[in-house]
């Protein structure tokens, strides 16, 4: 044999070996049901708040135990639940409203955290703000949906007299 037939017989065995060793490539294949894309694009939201939390005048009368004063958002009072240690005078009770506007069709959840009320002769009284957990907007446009806040504070046998204020804490997220 000659160099040139070696020569090629080694190199016909190489590349046998090559395309022996080489996995045959499979044909693409797609899924049968192709996923889909979605992306919900939203507004982003602004509250605002219109008026004040008044509790009213609170009298009290003896207090020998916390004595819990509640205003509903509907501005319904509940002056410790008719103890006679605390007078209260609804007259003057006032909730604020929030309005929220974003993007129709949405559910807005509202929190809510309780804040201090600072009283103007010293002491401290903790606000618990109550409404809705949640809004639904149904008008994304100036008008947005609109709700109400009240709360409730303790009064304690201790609690100082004097005019209470501090901030409502009421937050809305998607």
């Amino acid at each position: 044999m000659t160099n040139f037939a070696r020569f090629a017989a080694v190199g016909a065995a190489v590349a046998g070996l090559v395309l022996a060793a080489t996995p045959a490539a499979a044909a693409p294949a797609g899924a049968a049901t192709p996923a889909k894309a979605n992306a919900r694009i939203i507004k982003p939201l602004s509250l605002t708040a219109t008026g004040v939390l008044n509790f009213g005048t609170i009298v009290m009368n003896g207090v020998s135990a916390n004595r819990t004063i509640k205003l509903s958002d509907a501005n319904v009072l509940d002056c410790a639940g008719g103890s006679t240690e605390v007078v209260c005078d609804a007259t003057t009770t006032t909730v604020p409203t929030y309005t929220v506007k974003g993007t129709q069709g949405q559910t807005v959840t509202v929190t809510k955290t309780a804040s201090p009320l600072t009283g103007s002769n010293g002491g401290t009284l903790s606000l618990l703000p109550t409404g809705p957990a949640s809004v639904f907007l149904a008008n994304s446009g100036t008008v947005g949906s609109t709700f109400a806040i009240g709360g409730e504070i303790t009064i304690a046998a201790d609690t100082l007299d004097g005019v209470y204020s501090g901030d409502i804490n009421v937050t809305v997220d998607y």
